[in-house]
């Protein structure tokens, strides 16, 4: 069982790459050195988002999942309370990172979620604000392959941002952030 919702919860955070419609695309810094801000996403009481300085990319995709969405409810019994998706595409639609992030109600439900991650060889990461807080990075190498194993897999028609976007706002359940 707990080996199942290990599966379920990685699972969840490759899927988690992302998000979803309309209003969820920010634009970025149209091939600056730095990317832009695309404004901040507050994800609890301490802590907030800010887009990385060091990454540069055309649009910016992300998806809120609270607790009556699919990929949450499914990882409510270890204290996942909410997850974020920011991705970030280049003007051709390639990923150039992203981040997942498990919002957990107590830290100690956090170091629960790490723990169970760690046993199956996936790294996170807490940010310093928040405790409760749990993310991992992508970077584009990383993420290009899992968009390419989901295109081979038949689960997206082609290996682009907005082609992965699409899947995962019908799975998901999720709703964009403004």
């Amino acid at each position: 069982m707990k080996k199942m919702l290990c599966i379920m919860l990685s699972l969840i955070m490759v899927l988690g790459l992302l998000s979803g419609c309309g209003s969820l695309f920010a634009s970025g810094d149209k091939g600056g050195a730095a990317g832009g801000s695309t404004g901040d996403i507050k994800m609890t009481d301490k802590y907030t988002f800010t887009d990385p300085t060091d990454l540069t990319f055309e649009t910016r995709y992300a998806l809120y999942c609270d607790e009556n969405s699919a990929v949450v409810s499914t990882a409510a019994s270890y204290g996942v309370k909410a997850m974020y998706s920011v991705l970030y595409a280049d003007a051709e639609d390639t990923l150039v990172g992203y981040y997942e992030f498990m919002i957990c109600d107590t830290p100690e439900n956090a170091q629960a979620v790490i723990d169970l991650y760690t046993s199956f060889g996936t790294a996170l990461s807490v940010a310093e604000e928040d405790p409760c807080v749990l993310y991992s990075f992508a970077a584009a190498d990383s993420a290009e392959a899992m968009l390419l194993s989901f295109q081979a897999n038949g689960m997206i028609s082609e290996a682009t941002a907005s082609a992965y976007i699409e899947y995962y706002k019908s799975y998901s359940g999720g709703t964009p952030v403004e």
